[in-house]
């Protein structure tokens, strides 16, 4: 008996052939077509043209004799123009007739160019006599031989026009003849395919099928599937295998069930035990694991949440709506957040780890889950309030001191007092320096110490947002004629009101001009733009001083932070971030090293 393969090289073996008969024979018939239709191009189409463009050459001639004529009877010397044209349209004429005379197919087309040709030479002979020596007395007689060339071409023109109607009549026949024949061959292709396509694919797709349908169930962990079909080709030997496979892994699934059963309550176990609050998603973010502390934390305990999406679950919990709406939500670049819980006063950090599996068919990666930790840091942030307490109550403390050094430095600045000599007076304005620093450094700490604890003190009103650069300009002018910098305003004419806090938003903007005048150099430009960006003015500080690092943009708002090379406690850009943040705005910078520094920040329109 044949096998599985041999009967399907025999069907398209027979498939095959046919087609190659088909194709053979319609090739066949298409370059004999073709043959027929180069036939007619090639042999009398260039003939045809050629006829035009001579009777189209002998008009401009006797257009051209007849200017001639004109001026020779009206006795005046012919038109140079007129000549070289005459000239050159003979020419042109000469190398049609030539052309001709090459491309002779038919018979008795030889004759009548040569007949063309004779009277060609004979009417250029009389008319060159007429209209130089006799005068216009031979112009009838030049008239009979244009009109002879003309009825000349027009037999030439006929004879090519018969011999392209008579090749027609050929390409029509033998295309008639073809699409015959073809239509028969077609027939008989079609009925040997279709009894194929309708006998040999059941053979083989039958089983196939049933096969799909069992391995479909073994995917769903039913192994206890048999397939009966009985053949000795290669169909039998797969079923016959399949067979075999599902028999090994319903051996193999008894034999391992326990074992993964035991791995999954281990894990559950290690879960468990956690002290902090682990929730494990999918990719279809449904809860797969969640441990015993997340329920008390999020107060889903006593329910039923396993296999439900979070989604479901977020409308059971204010806490687990609070957390997933933010490291759920389509910002990739969320991964950690943090919520206070009011039931029990304590603070908690939520990280989202994502679970990558890379793709087969790519080198990307795909999400395949998502990992919730819910961490209490309520230790950490009673630590932390301590210590914001305590810078505030130190700076506070300081303020007092600091205060009776400055009366002290007055008091002895008093000439009353006595006067003091040049280094006296050195070591007091030194001494009054460093005092100012101190008292700025204090300031900051008790700025800090009041956004740390959300508690800065804000007068919101609506307020002109020319203003805030007036006031922060004049603030600072002392600073800029020290290193004769220019400051060069682009304001905004008849800007709308904004609704800010005026001498915290006037201290945002003298910090961040301080900061762009220090790191400026010598008698350049600092330059400050006014525009609105949709509902908020944008306030925008360029200079041309040293510029930030990269690394630097990342950090320069956070509390502490600061450059290698640059002076200060670091406070400053952190106590502007939460004063603009707190009036509702925003704040960024842009930057490159020794290209100058952009700082922007935006307060909302009233």
């Amino acid at each position: 008996m044949l096998n599985l393969k041999s009967k399907i090289y025999g069907s398209l073996s027979i498939l095959i052939i046919t087609i190659i008969v088909l194709g053979f024979y319609g090739i066949y018939s298409l370059r004999k077509l073709s043959n027929d239709s180069k036939a007619i191009i090639k042999d009398n189409f260039l003939s045809i043209d050629y006829t035009f463009l001579m009777i189209s050459e002998l008009d401009k001639i006797d257009a051209l004799n007849d200017s001639l004529k004109f001026h020779l009877e009206r006795n005046e010397n012919p038109d140079l123009v007129i000549i070289d044209s005459l000239a050159k349209h003979y020419f042109s004429f000469e190398n049609l007739l030539k052309l001709q005379n090459n491309n002779i197919t038919e018979i008795g087309e030889s004759e009548l160019v040569e007949k063309l040709k004779q009277s060609f030479s004979t009417y250029k002979l009389e008319t060159k006599e007429s209209n130089y020596y006799q005068k216009i007395h031979n112009r009838k007689k030049s008239k009979n031989y244009l009109q002879l060339m003309r009825n000349t071409i027009s037999e030439i023109y006929n004879l090519n026009m018969k011999s392209i109607l008579h090749k027609k009549k050929v390409a029509e026949k033998t295309s008639s003849e073809v699409i015959s024949i073809m239509s028969i061959i077609s027939f008989v292709s079609l009925v040997i395919i279709i009894f194929f396509v309708i006998r040999f694919p059941r053979y083989i797709v039958s089983p196939i099928v049933e096969l799909t349908s069992k391995i479909k169930a073994i995917s769903a962990k039913s192994f206890d599937q048999k397939i009966e079909f009985k053949s000795k080709d290669e169909i039998g030997s797969l079923t016959s295998a399949f067979n075999v496979m599902a028999s090994r892994l319903m051996e193999y699934e008894e034999q391992h069930i326990d074992q993964l059963l035991f791995e999954k309550k281990r894990i559950e176990s290690l879960v468990q035990g956690l002290n902090d609050g682990i929730i494990l998603l999918d990719k279809e973010k449904k809860v797969i694991l969640i441990n015993s502390n997340a329920l008390k934390i999020l107060s889903l305990e006593n329910l039923s949440i396993l296999n439900k999406n979070i989604s479901v679950l977020n409308k059971l919990s204010e806490k687990l709506n609070t957390i997933s709406s933010q490291l759920l939500s389509n910002d990739k670049e969320i991964k950690q957040t943090e919520f206070y819980d009011h039931e029990t006063d304590q603070y908690f950090n939520v990280d989202k780890i994502e679970i990558m599996q890379e793709k087969e068919s790519s080198n990307k990666n795909e999400v395949k889950g998502i990992v919730i930790i819910l961490k209490n840091v309520t230790l950490f942030k009673e630590r932390d309030l301590a210590k914001t307490n305590l810078i505030a109550t130190v700076s506070h403390e300081l303020k007092t001191p600091i205060s009776s050094v400055n009366l002290s430095l007055k008091l002895l600045n008093d000439f009353r007092l006595g006067t003091l000599n040049d280094d006296q007076k050195k070591l007091v304005e030194s001494i009054s320096l460093q005092n100012k620093k101190l008292l700025r450094v204090v300031n900051e700490l008790l700025d800090y110490s009041q956004a740390e604890t959300g508690k800065i003190n804000l007068f919101i009103e609506q307020i002109d947002p020319t203003q805030i650069v007036d006031l922060a300009a004049s603030a600072l002018m002392i600073l800029l004629s020290e290193k004769e910098i220019e400051l060069k305003l682009e304001l905004m004419k008849n800007p709308p009101l904004i609704r800010a806090d005026k001498e915290k938003s006037v201290w945002i903007l003298v910090n961040i001009l301080t900061n762009a005048i220090r790191y400026s150099p010598q008698k350049s430009q600092i330059l400050i733009e006014m525009v609105r960006l949709d509902n908020f003015i944008k306030y925008s500080v360029i200079d041309h001083g040293s510029g930030i690092s990269q690394v630097d943009i990342e950090n320069i708002f956070k509390k502490f932070v600061k450059s290698d090379n640059k002076k200060g406690t670091g406070l400053g850009l952190s106590i502007a971030k939460e004063m603009v943040e707190s009036q509702g705005g925003k704040i960024w910078v842009m930057s490159e090293i020794n290209n100058g520094s952009q700082f922007y920040f935006t307060l909302p329109i009233a």
